[in-house]
């Protein structure tokens, strides 16, 4: 078996100061985490090179990545990103230097599959069970989004050097013309407002990343492009510790919104039952 591997790198914390989330030290030490935590979409920028050097440059046209995430590291904490495999359909991974497993996963292009996540038991439960995610439903519809990928955040971290495993592609140009989305990128693209909604709902609570899949369906993400955004709930359940969240995005040319989707992302996101007034 074939082992593509990225070596230890050390991401970064992008969010340490973030007051309140689990990335920042004093609140995710009082929830019982070691430090504020490396958030999962951080983890999964590490697989660009090694999804290229896998799969060549069809992996940002229409390759996958699904990851579920096992165990949160702290800033800079050393971490190795792997590729297992031949052929459309591989073993992926994040691992510790001592082999403890941060996270799990495969990765393909086209329809290889079944995905690490959409092979996974969500555990559904009725949302009536739950006190934060209470008035959730499954198919209920997320909050539009109209942006483009955050191209300004992108470089600055690759001149910062805080990028994990930066790509030339990233930058300005690229085969397909301009700089492309890196999945840190994509995932903020496809995240950030879809859910306000929702959490003003649930009330007060500190939530983490607990899965995430990106695919690329007519790719890539082009980083001077403006996308729309919808999505869907599709999943809740829980854990003795967290109530949990599924949810899927797609991205489409603002110029035709009705068109087919360019990426779509998969997340699963956990609420800390500790951080709840609900369970106090």
């Amino acid at each position: 078996m074939t082992r593509i591997t990225t070596g230890n790198r050390h991401p970064r914390n992008l969010s340490i100061d973030s007051k309140g989330s689990i990335h920042d030290d004093a609140t995710a030490t009082d929830l019982g985490f070691r430090a504020g935590t490396v958030a999962g979409d951080i983890h999964l920028e590490q697989f660009g090179q090694i999804l290229v050097d896998g799969f060549g440059q069809q992996w940002f046209e229409n390759g996958w990545l699904s990851m579920y995430f096992q165990q949160a590291t702290a800033d800079r904490e050393p971490v190795e990103a792997w590729l297992d495999g031949e052929g459309t359909l591989r073993t992926a991974g994040i691992n510790t230097p001592e082999g403890a497993m941060v996270a799990e996963g495969n990765a393909g292009i086209g329809t290889a599959g079944p995905s690490a996540l959409y092979a996974r038991d969500r555990r559904s439960v009725d949302p009536s069970q739950l006190r934060m995610l209470r008035d959730v439903r499954v198919g209920q519809a997320l909050d539009i989004q109209v942006r483009s990928p955050w191209a300004a955040n992108q470089h600055a971290r690759m001149n910062a050097n805080t990028m994990t495993a930066p790509m030339d592609w990233y930058g300005t140009s690229s085969p397909w013309g301009g700089g492309i989305s890196s999945p840190l990128t994509t995932c903020q693209l496809m995240v950030a407002g879809v859910t306000d909604s929702i959490a003003e709902s649930c009330g007060d609570f500190v939530g983490l990343y607990g899965a995430i899949e990106i695919r690329h369906l007519s790719g890539p993400l082009m980083l001077d492009h403006e996308y729309v955004i919808t999505g869907e709930v599709i999943d809740v359940s829980e854990t003795p510790k967290t109530e949990v969240l599924w949810y899927r995005t797609q991205a489409r040319p603002s110029i035709d919104p009705e068109g087919p989707a360019v990426a779509e992302l998969t997340m699963m996101t956990r609420l800390l039952k500790g951080s709840s007034p609900r369970y106090s």
